[in-house]
């Protein structure tokens, strides 16, 4: 009852101090309604995206249940099972070369999709004009119809009517091709634009023989109510040794999901980062709030209040202020799906419903509470202790005592709880503990930083000018240094951060790679064709070498013993053992990797099938040295012992592969040969000669330049950092908020030592300079505090996640270092003005 009794008592006390105002808690509420607002938002978007995909997930993939093979089509057998479920629709998609029949001879890569009459089981073509697919598609006086991307139609100049080329057949453009329902757009398309055709067509243009890459998708429309996954299972047990790929609509699009999964634990983390930032401006402003309650807290334990009702009284004042801030943070995180959403649609193949998402919410929530309990529970546990005799001290300045340990252990449980769930919620597990790692590194070197401004009053010098005076002002007990440097420098961290990680990614992507990899990669090369593109090859001016290796298209089946499907990998490696992929097999290590477990096997190996794999990979999922590993190939399961361990340097862009097996090992099944073609950067003209003299030679063949590669990877980097740029946005306008704050607390501070040099003497020009002088100071070490966290962050995105090394850019450097000193010196000089129009006269009366 005495509890109770003491709530309800500290129930009263609040309200009353509530009815005084929020003075001085603009910050506060601020800060708190960006953070959390910027991590509903980021969760809001997400789950938006995840609910339009569970919504749209058999449009998406094409059908209720999805079975694909490579290189082959389905037996009789199999397409039997298949169409026993529902209507089914046969697609069939690879990379080609299309080019104008007439006029100028131009190329161009495409991705075509060869469609039958059932296609699309969900969903509607657009297409302009207006017109049934079949309609297009159709022989209409002796020549198929197509329709294609506006992506190549400009790249070829070609309009409707007019007629283009894949291998040896012919096909007249009728309609520009819109959104497919099954084809997602923008983040995870395919290189080269699109082109649908008949699938009939596919035979006439020499394109389905035996070893070709074509990727065959069988789509099932299920009765309503039926069991996708159960049915989903029954095939694979039916056909175990298929090779196919089946999967239901809960699986579409797992490569954009991940991705998707990716960029929200980035941004998600960031915003996360202007939260906790933002609990800096929370920590000032409650020990303000109660530097300036001391005198009443002190005659409340004068009157006898226990230290449990004082603590109790301001928690709830608190608590009340920050239920405004998160509220007003999850209004605008809710708001994202609705106001964003018309514009993401454009970029995803989902449209996001506005909402609102309760989870989401919950979360940021969680997450303003534990910031705001983290950054203020050690001010409301030394209020408590606030000693009644401050009442009888005269004029003397009450302040509180520094925070002991006993009272910062609560808001310490606190802020590892927030850690906890940051690593808890996070798709990228390793991400969200390197995002902890680096905010408490963080967090340590601003504090040592802080700490090392002292020493500025021990340099040697003329210690006594206004330069002097501002370098001494940085040592004083109560400078501001600190909540400076966590302002600024967090935010301009994550900035310079950003700015580092573009630079190195644009800078391996625009001229590292380019520089070392091949002009261009050329697949589909038929076995008898080899030798004939080897010459026609090597005889371009300019082409320095061409190097090919035979590729089989198989699915890894098991691991040892257990199913790929049920290994546990981890997430960085899964698409390792998810679908089919490029094996290959080689007598002699291939460049640019070398071993680190194991032997290769020699030359003229004709024993057991043995396997190379790469390093990460293998350990990802669980692979080590005398491990097997079996491979489904055309319906053939291939086990092989893995006999090393080899790093491959992938950024050379030569050919390469995870699984490298031993001569022998695919004897039987069908191959292609892929090829690279490298030309001397001297020889200008060299990459078009290559590539038309073998895209003309042989018409089967595709050429895809490293160009278009890079292109459509620069494309989704760029809105990768986009979106991170928002995200970071919402870190800085917190920082200048509590960096604002903090030059307003020491405002008081600034005018009293104006008014000191004045008696003393020191004309404005000296007030000025001593007052600026301190600004830029603070300024240059925030930017200095910035360039060194957001080098040490970017050093440890770029070289552990992205696997590229990394460079430092001046640049962003100077950039940090300039933007902090001049918000400081901004910030300050409206300060510093009114400290020179100070009166001299109020102040000494006072005194």
């Amino acid at each position: 009852m005495e509890l109770l009794d003491d709530l309800a008592l500290a129930a009263r006390l609040a309200r009353r101090e509530l009815r005084a105002g929020i003075r001085g808690f603009g910050v506060f509420l601020a800060c708190l309604a960006i953070g959390v607002g910027a991590v509903a938002g980021v969760g809001s978007l997400a789950a938006a995206h995840r609910q339009g995909l569970a919504r749209d997930a058999a449009t998406l993939l094409g059908g209720d249940l999805e079975a694909t093979l490579s290189q082959r089509p389905a037996t009789p057998e199999e397409l039997a099972a298949l169409r026993a479920l529902g209507p089914t629709s046969h697609l069939v998609s690879l990379q080609v070369m299309a080019r104008r029949e007439t006029g100028p001879a131009k190329r161009a890569l495409a991705t075509l999709r060869a469609v039958d009459e059932a296609y699309p089981l969900y969903g509607v073509v657009a297409l302009d004009p207006a017109r049934p697919l079949a309609e297009v598609l159709a022989v209409r006086d002796g020549l198929p119809g197509a329709a294609a991307a506006p992506e190549l139609l400009s790249r070829l100049g070609l309009g409707l009517g007019e007629r283009l080329r894949v291998a040896d057949a012919i096909f007249e453009i009728r309609a520009v091709l819109g959104r497919e329902p099954d084809a997602s757009a923008g983040l995870a398309s395919s290189l080269g634009p699109r082109l649908v055709v008949g699938i009939d067509q596919l035979a006439k243009a020499g394109l389905t023989g035996p070893g070709s890459l074509t990727r065959h998708s069988y789509r099932v429309r299920l009765p309503a109510g039926a069991d996708a996954p159960a049915l989903a299972e029954g095939l694979r047990q039916a056909f175990p040794t298929s090779g196919w790929r089946v999967r239901d609509a809960a699986a579409a699009q797992p490569g954009l999901a991940r991705f998707m999964d990716r960029l929200t634990a980035v941004t998600g983390l960031v915003a996360l980062a202007s939260l906790l930032l933002g609990g800096i401006g929370v920590s000032q402003a409650v020990s303000g709030y109660l530097d300036g309650r001391t005198i009443a807290v002190a005659t409340l334990k004068c009157l006898g209040a226990p230290r449990r009702l004082v603590a109790a009284t301001y928690f709830l004042v608190i608590a009340a202020l920050a239920g405004v801030g998160i509220a007003a943070g999850l209004a605008l995180g809710a708001a994202a799906p609705p106001l964003a959403g018309p514009i993401l649609s454009r970029f995803l193949p989902v449209t996001l419903a506005p909402g609102p998402y309760p989870g989401a919410l919950t979360l940021a929530a969680a997450c303003g509470a534990l910031t705001t309990l983290g950054f203020s529970l050690p001010h409301l546990a030394m209020a408590g202790r606030t000693p009644p005799l401050l009442l009888f001290r005269g004029y003397a300045a009450p302040s509180l005592a520094r925070a002991t340990l006993a009272a910062r252990l609560p808001g310490l449980a606190c802020l590892a709880a927030l850690a906890a769930l940051a690593i808890g919620v996070s798709p990228n597990r390793r991400l969200g503990i390197g995002f902890v790692v680096a905010v408490v590194g963080a967090t340590l070197l601003l504090r040592l930083l802080s700490r090392l401004a002292r020493l500025l009053a021990r340099l040697p010098g003329r210690r006594h000018g206004p330069v002097g005076l501002g370098l001494r002002a940085l040592t004083r007990p109560d400078n501001r240094v600190a909540p400076v440097l966590a302002a600024l420098g967090l935010g301009l961290s994550i900035l310079c951060a950003m700015a580092l990680v573009e630079a190195n990614f644009r800078q391996a992507a625009v001229e590292d790679i380019p520089r070392a990899a091949p002009a261009f990669f050329f697949v589909d090369i038929q076995p008898g064709q080899r030798d004939d593109f080897l010459a026609t090859a090597t005889a371009v001016p300019g082409v320095t070498r061409v190097e090919t290796s035979p590729m089989a298209r198989g699915r890894i089946a098991r691991l040892g013993d257990v199913p790929a499907e049920s290994v546990a990998a981890d997430e960085d490696v899964r698409w390792a053992v998810q679908g089919d992929r490029g094996l290959t097999y080689a007598a002699d290590m291939p460049q640019g990797t070398r071993l680190t477990a194991g032997r290769w096997w020699p030359r003229d190996y004709a024993g057991p099938p043995l396997v190379s794999v790469e390093e990460a990979v293998a350990k990802g999922l669980g692979l080590g040295l005398g491990d097997t590993v079996t491979v489904n190939v055309l319906g053939r399961e291939i086990t092989a012992t893995v006999a090393s361990l080899r790093r491959v340097n992938w950024l050379s862009l030569a050919i390469n592969y995870v699984f490298v097996f031993s001569p022998g090992s695919l004897d039987g099944a069908p191959v292609t040969y892929l090829a690279t073609a490298y030309t001397d950067p001297a020889a200008p003209g060299s990459d078009e000669a290559v590539f038309a003299a073998v895209t003309d030679r042989f018409p089967n063949i595709t050429a895809i330049g490293i160009g278009d590669a890079l292109t459509e990877v620069m494309a989704i980097a760029d809105k990768v950092a986009t979106a991170v740029t928002v995200a970071a946005g919402a870190t800085l306008v917190v920082g200048m908020l509590v960096l604002v704050q903090t030059m307003a607390a020491g405002m008081r501070r600034k005018l009293y030592e104006a008014v000191i040099c004045k008696v003393c003497g020191a004309g404005r020009r000296e007030v000025l300079v001593m007052l600026l002088t301190e600004n830029a100071l603070l300024g240059v070490m925030a930017g200095l505090a910035a360039l060194v966290l957001g080098t040490a962050l970017a050093l440890a995105f770029v070289t552990t996640f992205m696997e590229l090394p990394f460079r430092f850019f001046p640049g962003p450097a100077i950039g940090a270092v300039g933007l902090a000193a001049a918000a400081t010196l901004l910030l300050g000089l409206a300060g510093v003005m009114r400290a020179l129009s100070g009166q001299v006269g109020p102040w000494l009366r006072n005194d």
